[in-house]
């Protein structure tokens, strides 16, 4: 009887994803989801309480790993002495976003679901929590160090995080593979470092 219940669980899980990827969340069906894994709707709702509860079984972990590490590689910096700021700034960014992508890609399916599929759930603001937890810092640090901090303000900072996440993600809507991935990221950091460098 428990191989059974966990097989149906693995043949729900499977069809879901299935359906999650090609519709989106919006336009998925429950009814589609139980018929392609054999079994009914009824046995989706004993082990989820809802379609958004079945999407979050896919992305939630995978979003909080992703804000986690983030905020920490943040906080560590801005917990750090002006000068060492200064200096490892650039380092420890490109070290971070690396490591995040290495994530990414050994879960590349979820955060496709989450970039590319969470419309009309709560995931879908994913990127422009990124881009305000960025601005946040990015606003903070450009007013200890910089004389030039009164020439831009807020929301300007948060636009260019939010074009900086935008473009990041591309590299899961297009589905690229790593390698190439990782050539795009390498430009898109140069271009992005080469704008900042007019107001650090």
């Amino acid at each position: 009887m428990a191989l059974w219940v966990e097989e149906a669980t693995e043949n729900i899980l499977k069809a879901a994803k299935a359906e999650f990827m090609e519709c989106g969340f919006l336009n998925a069906s429950l009814r589609t989801i139980a018929a392609n894994a054999k079994t009914s709707p009824r046995s989706i709702y004993t082990r989820f309480s809802n379609k958004e509860e079945l999407f979050a079984f896919f992305v939630s972990k995978h979003m909080d790993y992703f804000y986690m590490t983030f905020k920490e590689y943040l906080n560590g910096m801005s917990g750090r002495p002006v000068a060492v700021q200064i200096a490892n700034r650039q380092g420890e960014s490109r070290h971070c976003l690396y490591e995040l992508t290495d994530y990414l890609y050994e879960n590349f399916d979820e955060f496709y679901l989450l970039i590319c599929c969470s419309e009309g759930t709560e995931f879908e603001n994913f990127i422009e929590e990124l881009a305000s937890i960025e601005a946040k810092h990015t606003i903070k640090f450009i007013n200890t160090i910089s004389s030039k901090s009164k020439e831009i303000d807020y929301d300007f900072i948060h636009f260019m995080s939010r074009a900086f996440f935008d473009g990041y993600f591309e590299i899961v809507r297009h589905r690229y593979d790593k390698n190439k991935a990782m050539e795009y990221i390498d430009k898109l950091i140069k271009f992005n470092e080469a704008g900042w460098s007019q107001f650090l």
